[in-house]
């Protein structure tokens, strides 16, 4: 379920009451009765927002709109202070800006500990350089070294997390030291009160101040010092380009540094250098454009969007009795409805990412590409997490296939890879192994249509020719059958309370056409219950 939507349910503000009525009126349907009443609900809505207060609170309107992610604080006096700053100190102000956004964002203990991962970083990468070069010694020990940190840092922060204050201390410190605390954390009381979810233990004040944060951009962090480290070794970033302020810039650049897009080092230095000379009245205008579509997809999703999708679909049972589902295309789409949910959410962030940097002058690379217009695996991938999927192909699969391996056992490592980044659970283990085979099948076929197609005096040619004078239905089948698999495979991992209920709702759409077709041959199938 989206952050958005759990944190909402749990929230006791008076502030937000007319948006959680507007939000049951959306997944009970009431709302759509007619258009008339859609209309009234939505102005009750804003009207009952507005003079709540809840807007001239700038706290609690960051985390009714836009929860513990966005970056609008950054956006009005950060990047403002950036602007104003020579091209000789911009470094040093991306790691001030960086570092208060943190603070701000995760509370005050959590930018001391990113600010010290950074530094043994750099060291670690610089000892890299050196070594990568000799042959009699341990060459991979400091990106050892860095995954070992990395790791035991999670490890570390997992164990804090079973530390518990008596009452008193817990109610002092959520009185008095509310600036420790993540910036989603700070309305709520501690232990004895909040939990997230009815029936789980109450979060503990180690989880909010260590383990949250953590999880949090770490794997943007771990990410980025992957490709630093492997373009140390190619040797593309000479030690003229390397320093302590230009390591802690590239890390500590706030619009890209919680969610991507996901910047490589020599690029990022180059725009920081050029950036100035970049700014004008053009490119600023188009920042703001930018996170204004943004902060709009983001606004649609979480008040509109996502809980109607997720209204739908969780109180419907989609997944624990998707057998009582009666609309087959109701089964199918929901899955699809979820993925771009998920988008309005992804996509909206980096555009407001993008448009902060080109208010700068800074260009920060395209994210997404209009996913939903994808013929083919190949090319959704190129249009999903662009900066994401080139890491993976740079890093991963391309040097697995020049090394000889099989290129359908690198697509599937690579997928599992890129699974494991987003979580650390079987599930998404599976989700990339099944995603990477899907990817090589669809390159095998694409490889077999060209060969016909060098081949016209071949019986299948000329039934491929005229398949493909039937445009556009050719093409709109492709996208049709993407679409299904791309959004399909989350059924693995994405689900509603936990374990692998994804894989009722599976079965149940690859059972019913198959019941379906069997009945025409007289055979009577239910499957298996």
């Amino acid at each position: 379920m989206s952050p958005y939507l759990s944190t909402l349910a749990q929230a006791t503000l008076p502030e937000l009451d007319a948006l959680r009525q507007y939000r049951d009126a959306l997944i009970s349907g009431r709302a759509f009765a007619d258009w008339q009443s859609l209309w009234a609900s939505f102005t009750s809505f804003l009207h009952d927002l507005w003079t709540s207060g809840a807007v001239s609170d700038w706290r609690q309107g960051w985390m009714l709109v836009f929860s513990d992610r966005f970056l609008v604080v950054y956006f009005a006096p950060l990047l403002l202070l950036l602007l104003l700053l020579p091209q000789r100190h911009l470094r040093s102000g991306i790691i001030v800006t960086g570092l208060l956004f943190m603070t701000y964002v995760f509370g005050a203990m959590y930018p001391l500990i990113w600010l010290a991962q950074c530094v043994i970083f750099y060291k670690l990468s610089e000892q890299f350089s050196i070594e990568v070069k000799r042959k009699d010694v341990l060459r991979w020990a400091p990106p050892t070294a860095a995954i070992a940190c990395v790791g035991g840092w999670y490890i570390v922060s997992m164990m804090l997390t079973r530390i518990h204050f008596s009452g008193p201390t817990n109610a002092w410190m959520s009185e008095n030291l509310t600036f420790l605390y993540p910036l989603g954390a700070r309305v709520y009381p501690w232990e004895s009160v909040w939990a997230w979810e009815p029936g789980k233990q109450p979060m503990q004040l180690f989880h909010a101040l260590f383990f949250l944060p953590q999880v949090n951009g770490i794997v943007i962090f771990t990410i980025r010092m992957m490709s630093y480290f492997s373009e140390i070794k190619r040797d593309t970033i000479p030690p003229t380009q390397r320093s302590l302020t230009k390591f802690l810039a590239f890390c500590t650049f706030a619009p890209t540094m919680i969610a991507g897009p996901i910047e490589r080092y020599r690029e990022f230095n180059h725009e920081i250098d050029h950036c100035h000379a970049n700014r004008n009245w053009r490119e600023m205008t188009y920042g703001l454009f930018r996170i204004a579509l943004g902060l709009g997809k983001h606004l649609f999703n979480i008040v509109v969007f996502a809980p109607l999708v997720y209204g739908w679909v969780l109180n419907s049972g989609y997944y624990s009795h998707p057998e009582n589902i009666r609309s087959y295309w109701a089964l199918l789409i929901s899955i699809q409805l979820q993925v771009f949910c998920l988008y309005l959410n992804f996509s909206g962030y980096s555009d407001v990412a993008i448009g902060m940097g080109r208010v700068m002058g800074y260009r920060v690379i395209e994210n997404f590409d209009r996913y939903w217009l994808s013929c083919s695996l190949t090319e959704a991938w190129r249009r999903w997490h662009i900066s994401f999927s080139f890491i993976l192909r740079d890093y991963f699969f391309i040097p697995l296939v020049r090394r000889g391996w099989n290129v359908v056992l690198a697509l599937m490592i690579t997928f599992a890879v890129c699974g494991l980044m987003h979580n650390l659970a079987p599930s998404f283990v599976l989700w990339g192994l099944v995603m990477g085979g899907m990817v090589a099948i669809n390159q095998r076929w694409s490889r077999w249509m060209r060969t016909l197609d060098r081949q016209p005096h071949r019986a299948l040619s000329a039934v491929r020719r005229h398949w493909m004078r039937l445009q556009p239905l050719p093409r709109l089948c492709a996208w049709f059958l993407t679409m299904n698999c791309l959004c399909g495979s989350a059924l693995v991992i994405m689900n509603d309370g936990g374990g692998i209920q994804g894989w009722r709702v599976i079965w149940e759409i690859v059972r019913r056409p198959t019941a379906a077709l069997l009945n025409l041959f007289g055979v009577e199938w239910q499957g298996i219950p």
